[in-house]
């Protein structure tokens, strides 16, 4: 992987400048000099203080209420658990079959609130831990040769990006995504197995990532089987849209702690509310939603096409084999929002990378320029997410300000 890119000291000394300002200058006066450290550490300061600004009611007051507000109400409610209570749940965890299905929520809430009842401290751990893991895999996609400040960069790094840090609101998933990102990138892109020991880890964040370690392990052992798994992906595209009710149907054979879990994704209100983005617009959520997912596999479909290519290509040859068995899974539990649906944006950094690498500057721009327009529902819903846990003293503070208001 290629180092970091050298950088003028005037340019560092602006973005230190601006972040002295406003976080959010310097934040976006970065994005165009991503590859170098000093844009980097101030994404990650960016994050950090997001984290200590993310501002939510405690408990879910509506039925547009988001996540984080019940992760506030559960941290407030730890400065009365006892560590022999904690420690106790926590092997209650380890045992697999009663307790929590993961841990990772209730460490930060424990240990947090030994010292603290600020719930903004809470988030800006979350944001530390989830903007360390996105910006160790976003490094593999800026460092390659192919990047550049360009729109169809661009458009790859909101593919890429896609669990942003507004997702500490749902933390327990998507920090585990990250890691999950960032050990498939070491696993599969640079052969680096050792880090299988880090995708152990990833249940630890979430329960569901059980499942991710098992389509990583086919994905290992299945890697010179792409024509079968390219039928597959075809057949899964075709009866997604059935994969619901088989689920429900079929929960039972499933360990305890997964039963739990399945059912709760399963349930079909809670499957209405995830296709919505908590937005109340459903059918036009749903529209979107399926735009997306056609658009998705069309761009896997393409990597299909040109597949000799991509596995001729070192960097991306093993990528493309993760890829296919994830979409097979991801296709075949579509209708589960908070299943194939959630693990199907852990594919776009994957595609993003194989894209930059493979086709970007060569073929099917006009393919890629048509993201904006598939995702225009999605950019509208994360806008509105953004403007709902920020308040306006974050757009025109300074870092300092922000420390005295919020700690």
């Amino acid at each position: 992987m290629a180092v970091w890119q050298k950088e003028k000291s005037e340019n560092t000394v602006i973005k230190v400048i601006l972040f002295l300002v406003s976080p959010i200058l310097a934040f976006l006066f970065s994005l165009r000099t991503l590859k170098t450290r000093s844009s980097f550490f101030i994404i990650f300061l960016f994050s950090v203080f997001f984290g200590l600004a993310f501002t939510v009611s405690s408990g879910k007051q509506s039925d547009d209420s988001i996540d984080g507000s019940s992760y506030r109400e559960k941290f407030e409610h730890y400065k009365f658990v006892t560590d022999s209570k904690f420690y106790k749940g926590f092997l209650e965890y380890l045992t697999f079959e009663k307790g929590k299905q993961d841990y990772y929520f209730d460490t930060v809430a424990f240990y947090v609130s030994r010292f603290t009842s600020n719930y903004h401290i809470m988030f800006m751990v979350f944001a530390i831990v989830f903007a360390f893991f996105a910006l160790k895999s976003l490094k593999f996609f800026v460092a390659e040769k192919n990047y550049s400040t360009s729109l169809a960069c661009f458009i790859l790094l909101y593919l890429f990006m896609i669990n942003q840090i507004f997702n500490i609101n749902g933390v327990r998933f998507w920090t585990a995504a990250w890691v999950g990102v960032y050990s498939i990138l070491q696993i599969f892109g640079n052969g680096k197995y050792k880090y299988f020991l880090l995708l152990l880890l990833t249940p630890f964040f979430h329960g569901a990532f059980w499942v991710f370690i098992g389509i990583t392990v086919v994905a290992y052992f299945g890697k010179n089987l792409n024509k079968v798994w390219t039928v597959l992906f075809f057949v899964s595209f075709l009866v997604s849209n059935v994969s619901l009710d088989l689920v429900r149907d079929n929960i039972n054979m499933f360990p305890t702690f997964i039963v739990k879990m399945a059912e709760s994704y399963t349930d079909e209100s809670y499957v209405q509310q995830r296709e919505s983005g908590g937005t109340g617009l459903y059918w036009i959520a749903a529209t979107f939603n399926f735009l997306v997912r056609v658009y998705m596999n069309f761009l896997v479909y393409l990597f299909i096409k040109n597949s000799k290519e991509i596995i001729d290509n070192a960097k991306t040859k093993y990528l493309f084999s993760f890829l296919l068995v994830l979409m097979v899974f991801v296709n075949f539990t579509m209708a589960i929002p908070s299943l194939g649906g959630r693990f199907m944006l852990l594919s776009y950094p994957i595609i993003a990378y194989i894209w930059l690498v493979n086709f970007k500057g060569r073929k099917y721009d006009r393919v890629l320029y048509a993201m904006p327009v598939i995702f225009s529902f999605s950019f509208y819903v994360q806008i509105m997410l953004y403007v709902k846990v920020l308040e306006p003293v974050f757009y025109f503070s300074n870092p300092l300000y922000l420390l005295y208001h919020y700690l």
